[in-house]
Parts: C-alpha cells; sequence; structure tokens
C-alpha cells in the first residue's frame, strides 16, 4: 500500500459531487402542485394590480373625465327648460359658471411662506 495523501482539490470536487447530487434529490422530492397553485395566484393579483394602476393612470390623464364601462350608457344630459322661470335659471347658472372661468385665481395666505421681497431699487453695480 502506498501512503498516498488526497490532495485538497480531489477532496473538494468529491465534496461538491456529493452536495450537488444531495441538491438534485432534494428538489425532485419538493411538492410543485402547492408552488404552482401559488405562483398562479399571485401572477393573478399582479394583473389585477397593473389594472388598477392603469385604470389610475387613465383616470389622471383624462383628467376627470370619465368614460362609460362596458355595458353602462353614458349619463343623460338633463333636459332642456322650457319655461321662463327655468330659462332664466339656466341663463344665471350659465352666467355665473362663465364668470368663475374668467375670474383670476384667488390668492392664498401662505403663513409659511416666504415674504415676497420689494424690487430692488437703483442702478446695478458691478
Amino acid at each position: 500500500m502506498s501512503d498516498e495523501k488526497p490532495t485538497p482539490v480531489d477532496d473538494l470536487k468529491q465534496g461538491l459531487n456529493l452536495l450537488f447530487r444531495a441538491a438534485k434529490g432534494a428538489v425532485d422530492k419538493i411538492p410543485t402542485d402547492k408552488i404552482e397553485g401559488v405562483l398562479k395566484d399571485g401572477a393573478k393579483e399582479v394583473g389585477k394590480a397593473f389594472e388598477t394602476v392603469a385604470n389610475e393612470v387613465d383616470k389622471v390623464f383624462t383628467h376627470g373625465v370619465t368614460q362609460p364601462q362596458h355595458g353602462q350608457h353614458p349619463p343623460a344630459h338633463p333636459p332642456e327648460p322650457t319655461t321662463a322661470e327655468g330659462i332664466a335659471q339656466a341663463k344665471e347658472q350659465h352666467d355665473a359658471e362663465e364668470a368663475k372661468k374668467n375670474a383670476p385665481p384667488e390668492r392664498c395666505d401662505d403663513a409659511y411662506g416666504p415674504e415676497p421681497t420689494a424690487p430692488p431699487r437703483g442702478p446695478r453695480v458691478g
């Protein structure tokens, strides 16, 4: 018999071979039907989340104008007023809406904002 010592490289190869063989056997014994069901449910939830985000983005870009959903009818416009009183009310409401559109924006008092500065006076010296 010879007194050959095993080399560390051979020991490493043999150990890794045993480790990979054990890992392969463990993977083959894992029940995949439960994992498959969980992954399907997760994919459904991700799809729902994407749909929700897409709907919210669509709302933002259409500036609040809602489109009728599938199977729904668009809201009906109110009937035109036929009496003199109804026509006068409609005209007042229309005039108020036009005045509101054409009015300058309201200034808000921001107590935490910086104080407005006075414009510079005098010539620039530079």
